[in-house]
């Protein structure tokens, strides 16, 4: 559950934002491979929040405790123009309690966000007690999505499984949006650099 999905070196990588956390806080890694390149799976990623593309998860799940999710099925350009310092809300209703900030941000690469307390500790020199963050990183042609959590809630065996599931499920939603956008692309062009999506080398063009 941990560890779901990452390899030992993944697990043991120190990941852009670690050094925002404390050094002692508990993490989870977890990870999938995802059969696209990074430019088709970074705008899902960057797009994420409640009132933007939603998490991919399960939807009545967050409606039932009170987030207004609605998770997009499509790449939206008016919610790709992300920064450090941005919000992304988890449930606007519960105010700070479910805002996230962006504090770290490389395009196409590294997605680290905190809670607004935390960024501000972050600020002054001091370290985040809590740390969520996604990376993408390229492995034998296909990308590997990897999330982190530091600090927070982690250790509390009832989060530690809610969270699972719902990271999960998140995970294997991005995963299945940013694979049909390779595959349309793939479709559309008829040809693909297999370095770049192997799989997608083995997709028939639709004529």
């Amino acid at each position: 559950m941990y560890t779901w999905g990452a390899g030992k070196s993944e697990v043991a990588a120190e990941l852009p934002g670690d050094e925002l956390a404390e050094a002692d806080a508990p993490r989870t890694t977890r990870a999938v491979t995802i059969d696209a390149p990074v430019r088709a799976i970074w705008p899902w990623l960057v797009q994420i929040g409640e009132d933007r593309g939603g998490f991919y998860s399960y939807a009545l799940l967050e409606q039932a405790v009170g987030a207004r999710i609605h998770n997009a099925h499509a790449i939206h350009p008016e919610w790709q123009d992300l920064h450090v310092g941005d919000t992304i809300w988890l449930a606007r209703r519960y105010g700070d309690n479910a805002r996230q900030v962006v504090a770290l941000l490389e395009p196409e690469s590294d997605l680290v966000l905190m809670s607004p307390a935390d960024f501000a500790r972050v600020q002054q020199g001091e370290k985040a007690s809590g740390v969520w963050s996604f990376h993408l990183r390229r492995s034998n042609g296909w990308t590997r999505l990897i999330v982190r959590g530091s600090g927070g809630f982690v250790g509390r065996p009832w989060f530690d499984i809610v969270h699972f599931i719902m990271e999960r499920a998140m995970m294997r939603g991005l995963r299945a949006r940013a694979e049909r956008t390779a595959r349309a692309e793939y479709e559309h062009y008829g040809e693909v650099d297999p370095a770049q999506s192997p799989g997608m080398a083995t997709v028939t063009p639709i004529p």
